[in-house]
């Protein structure tokens, strides 16, 4: 115990003196700028006026998607450049006061877009947006795409995901950051059943150019080891610690966003447990304030069980899911082909930063009532634990996590089957009631694995 209170004080300070507390940010995906307390609301304060700029933000995506083209040219900018692209895929990083300001955040979105010089109509088809505590640690990366010759049988798809701090208790340069970074990006497509011609240009930053060359060697060990090819483009320079990737890949198939098709009886499937931030951040607190180690023990809950349940979580994190993008992707027409209830998936997203709140998100994409009876996390009792003691406000947040698929019980069913036998998890969490405005009806005990009433509010809960 004494040696593992030692080596958190270490890499704590060592993330300090790189202008990072891990303290103040929770890992992984929950570093995200809110969702819904400023970027919805500051997309809706620009999104005339880029219109009037020649550029069109897409709506709540889980991943830029469009027709496929003969020739898809990539170049990266930083706060804005020249290129005549069609597509752009954004990250942006700004510092606290901004990420809580909805005014702040328009007026640094509406900067940054307005900054990328095209002859063509810009679509931004899909934005990411994390938090630095460093004040001069604010950027813009943006992934752009010039689309040029005919029209292909298929769809490409791009994504951004970009994290900070994975384990506070390991290396910054450890194989595992870059791991989860890139997995977490990947999922994005993997969720739509995309796993064709996958690119990656990586997303590396660091206080020092030592740190920052060894992460883009572990970008290439990942692109040798699950054969991702890597493209080199110009990275931030912010001196921050930066992990992450925009992904580019492709499918044949159609893709499941067939929201109009969600219907009254279809069931709702994790694919496994949810919450894999919650772990590593009980474990890091544990370490912070002993004290709350005697509070958890008294509930039964041992250090040991803690440490044991976050190996499983990393474990979880550290896999892309290539597994639930091939399972999807066979239960989904051929590209032009129409869908069929009782044998493709309709919706899916992927539980990472808002957690279960994504459900909610999607229901109202489908416009249809549902009712979660089950919310299966990494483990119960250190969830309700990390709730109660405001550890973590969200207990199923995640990264790179579970997907989430609406569909007939007869497609679930072969899905559930399948993804067993692939070593997963599968669980029915719910089921669509009627069609309807998005209400999400939980049971009474939602509230004991999230505190943020800015969630809560959009639940109905039941109390049973």
């Amino acid at each position: 115990m004494t040696d593992l209170f030692e080596r958190f004080r270490d890499n704590l300070a060592k993330y300090k003196r790189m202008g990072l507390n891990p303290l103040s940010l929770a890992t992984g995906c929950a570093v995200k700028v809110d969702l819904i307390d400023t970027v919805y609301p500051a997309l809706e304060k620009i999104r005339a006026k880029l219109l009037e700029n020649n550029i069109e933000l897409m709506p709540r995506e889980d991943t830029d998607i469009f027709i496929s083209r003969e020739s898809e040219t990539l170049k990266r900018v930083i706060n804005g450049g020249e290129f005549d692209a069609d597509r752009a895929v954004s990250l942006i990083q700004v510092n606290q006061e901004t990420a809580g300001n909805p005014e702040k955040f328009a007026e640094f979105l509406m900067r940054v877009y307005t900054g990328v010089k095209t002859r063509r109509r810009l679509v931004v088809g899909k934005g990411h947006s994390i938090v630095t505590t460093n004040p001069r640690g604010e950027v813009a990366v943006l992934d752009l795409i010039k689309l040029d010759g005919g029209r292909l049988k298929s769809y490409t798809l791009a994504n951004n995901d970009t994290i900070q701090i994975v384990d506070p208790l390991e290396d910054p340069g450890t194989q595992m950051q870059v791991d989860v970074g890139v997995s977490n990006s990947l999922n994005d497509l993997f969720t739509k059943g995309a796993f064709q011609d996958l690119k990656m240009i990586p997303v590396a930053d660091a206080p020092d150019p030592e740190l920052k060359e060894k992460l883009m060697r572990n970008f290439e060990n990942f692109s040798r080891r699950y054969n991702v090819p890597v493209i080199d483009e110009v990275q931030p320079s912010t001196g921050t610690l930066m992990i992450g990737a925009t992904i580019i890949g492709r499918s044949d198939h159609e893709l499941p966003t067939f929201y109009d098709r969600v219907d009254e009886g279809m069931e709702i499937l994790v694919t496994r447990p949810v919450g894999e931030l919650t772990p590593i951040n009980v474990h890091m607190w544990l370490l912070t304030v002993p004290e709350l180690l005697e509070l958890m023990e008294s509930r039964g809950i041992t250090l040991g069980k803690v440490e044991e349940v976050k190996s499983k979580a990393l474990r979880y994190m550290s896999v892309p899911n290539f597994a639930t993008a091939k399972v999807i992707y066979e239960h989904l027409p051929e590209f032009g082909g129409t869908f069929d209830k009782d044998s493709h998936v309709a919706m899916t997203t992927d539980v990472t930063g808002p957690g279960i709140f994504v459900i909610k998100e999607f229901a109202d994409k489908a416009k249809v009532d549902v009712e979660l009876y089950d919310i299966p996390v990494v483990d119960r009792d250190i969830c309700e634990f990390a709730t109660e003691n405001f550890i973590i406000p969200n207990s199923t947040a995640g990264t790179n996590g579970a997907t989430v698929l609406f569909a007939s019980r007869k497609v679930i069913d072969n899905v559930a089957q399948r993804l067993q036998r692939d070593g997963l998890e599968p669980r029915v969490i719910g089921r669509v009631i009627r069609k309807g405005t998005g209400i999400v009806y939980v049971k009474k005990d939602v509230c004991k694995l999230i505190h943020r009433e800015n969630i809560l509010k959009y639940f109905k809960v039941r109390d049973s």
